[in-house]
């Protein structure tokens, strides 16, 4: 059985659903067969085929299903079809999920078998289950109510792919959902979250009464919590949207908690809080204080992870290659990305759409260096040999550039147009491959101009209101990908401190020399936060703005939160980050 304290984030997961002849994967046969492989949070790949199961499908499963014996006869069997899935399944940090998982992999486990396949020993996650201990208020968990609880579209009912991508959206605000309410960080605790006993035990309304005073003082505004123990030792750091409703939470009287959480719930004698003002704070907040303070139920966290960036080397013909740092030599950075898997799937794709080349060493002329194979299979044009121009390839990787970073005419504006023909011409995997591109493209852009941005480039102000959003915003200044400034300041207060400060961080002659762990850590927060709640923060971009220009900017965006001077509310009024096109949507 394979590992399972491993980080959600790490989890690869293969949907699955089948169509059948009837009820019993060893009576029975799979008449088609679909799944969907979730990596990094996104689908990357999907599949899917009828199955000619050498059985008489039962006129009332023709009914349901719309698959009749005269679509199967001509379709492949199934040892042609298995073999897909199998594939799939071998592969290391898989997790086989469906929205029945005893029915589907009862079936699937059985032709694995048929046809010679090793049926491996893989944790398997139910979507149903998860449903009963997540989807607070639903009362039925089929498929059907399911989608609809969490507004998932379901292009084609009880058909296998229709089906699989259904439950594998679902699963993935089922996740958000079981991080964010249930404090599931590990695989483990998602599992544990799974078969979470639904009674209240006794320990637990007694540690409630004896936190009775903290919960009452609990603040409704973001913010950090602490749970501490007798020795008032610090057991757990987490972050909420509001205090108050995240930290009674734990105190309810019939709450889902993973064994971890009940396990910790008995030992919390003290709490302590610190409001920050917006739940971006919260998150950097937090981030700090778990490497700072090691939490014991702190799983994940406790450690800096190296981000992982596409640099852009600083030489005659360039090199683009993925780097977990940054090195201050000249090169250009771009990132930080979530993870190597999603950052080496972009790279090859810029690296294909303008033959860049991809072999080190000297470069030197014909006759006295042969070009590479990858010149002959006209995947680049030989810089190895010389047989390129300085000029011709530098050209290249200008395209190259703006291809990365230009937010609307730029990669993201070319990926959706090739996601489309891909699509149009039944390319599924290319096209998930693109929507990946996509997706970590809009992640990591914290502007929208139309020169690309390196990270050494990204000189950016972030305003964004409070909870109390007509009195308070919360400003961060970002010098050079590093977050330099966080302060919250009155919508109607004199600005002349604030003007001072974006003075000395942004037209000061220092040199902000190598990144740091934390600096690094603060970028990929600040660039994941801004992708999924970009329409709250209005974003201003310093480069080429004169000072007297920069502060009618930040003025202009602390005083629209004021009471009275905007007439819609913040959320309605859209910023400048808002303004991009939502390709998510558009991909999805």
């Amino acid at each position: 059985m394979q590992q399972t304290d491993i980080s959600l984030d790490d989890v690869r997961f293969v949907v699955v659903d089948v169509e059948t002849t009837g009820g019993t994967g060893g009576d029975h046969r799979i008449t088609e067969l679909g799944f969907c492989v979730i990596e990094d949070g996104v689908i990357v790949r999907r599949y899917s085929s009828l199955v000619n199961p050498h059985q008489v499908i039962p006129d009332f499963i023709v009914t349901m299903t719309g698959i009749t014996n005269e679509m199967v006869a001509s379709a492949p069997d199934e040892d042609d079809v298995v073999i897909h899935i199998a594939d799939e399944l071998r592969r290391d940090g898989t997790v086989f999920v469906a929205h029945n998982v005893g029915f589907d992999w009862g079936f699937v486990s059985a032709a694995l078998q048929r046809c010679n396949e090793d049926v491996p020993d893989m944790i398997r996650l139910c979507t149903c289950k998860l449903s009963r201990r997540v989807s607070a208020g639903l009362p039925r968990h089929d498929l059907g109510s399911v989608a609809a609880f969490y507004n998932v579209p379901i292009t084609a009912r009880h058909r296998a792919l229709g089906d699989a991508e259904a439950t594998a959206h679902a699963l993935m605000q089922m996740l958000d959902r079981a991080r964010s309410e249930h404090e599931a960080q590990t695989l483990d605790d998602l599992l544990a979250l799974q078969y979470a006993k639904r009674a209240q035990p006794r320990r637990e309304t007694k540690a409630r009464a004896l936190l009775e005073p903290y919960l009452k003082e609990l603040p409704d505004e973001p913010g950090v919590y602490y749970f501490l123990n007798t020795k008032k030792k610090i057991l757990y750091v987490g972050k909420a949207k509001s205090l108050v409703k995240r930290v009674s939470s734990y105190f309810q009287d019939t709450p889902l908690h993973s064994r971890k959480v009940a396990r910790m719930i008995r030992y919390i004698r003290h709490i302590r809080w610190e409001p920050t003002g917006t739940e971006l704070g919260a998150m950097l907040l937090e981030s700090r204080e778990i490497k700072v303070h090691r939490p014991s139920y702190n799983q994940v966290g406790r450690e800096y992870r190296p981000p992982i960036f596409l640099r852009i080397t600083n030489e005659d013909f360039p090199q683009f290659e993925l780097v977990d740092g940054i090195v201050d030599d000249g090169s250009e950075h771009f990132g930080p990305f979530r993870s190597e898997r999603m950052a080496q799937r972009l790279l090859d794709m810029v690296v294909r759409e303008h033959q860049l080349r991809t072999c080190d060493g000297e470069l030197k002329p014909e006759p006295d260096y042969r070009p590479c194979f990858n010149y002959h299979i006209k995947k680049c044009l030989a810089p190895c040999a010389l047989l390129q121009t300085k000029d011709d390839y530098q050209q290249r990787v200008r395209e190259a550039r703006s291809f990365i970073a230009n937010v609307e005419r730029g990669a993201v504006g070319r990926l959706q147009q090739q996601m489309a023909a891909a699509a149009d011409r039944l390319e599924y995997e290319r096209a998930a491959l693109l929507r990946d591109g996509i997706k970590e493209l809009e992640r990591v852009t914290l502007h929208q101009q139309d020169t690309p941005l390196a990270v050494s480039d990204t000189n950016v102000i972030l305003v964004m209101p409070t909870q109390d959003r007509y009195s308070t915003v919360e400003v961060f200044f970002v010098r050079a990908g590093r977050l330099r400034v966080q302060r919250i300041v009155g919508t109607s207060a004199p600005l002349d401190a604030l003007y001072a400060a974006a003075d000395e961080v942004y037209f000061s002659a220092a040199v902000d020399g190598p990144f740091d762990e934390r600096e690094l850590d603060a970028l990929r927060i600040i660039t994941s936060w801004l992708y999924r709640r970009r329409d709250k923060a209005d974003v201003i971009v310093v480069n080429g703005l004169a000072p007297f220009k920069l502060q009618e900017r930040i003025m202009a965006a602390v005083r629209r939160y004021h009471k009275g001077i905007v007439e819609t509310p913040p959320d309605e009024t859209p910023s400048e980050y808002s303004q991009l096109p939502d390709w998510t949507d558009a991909a999805a």
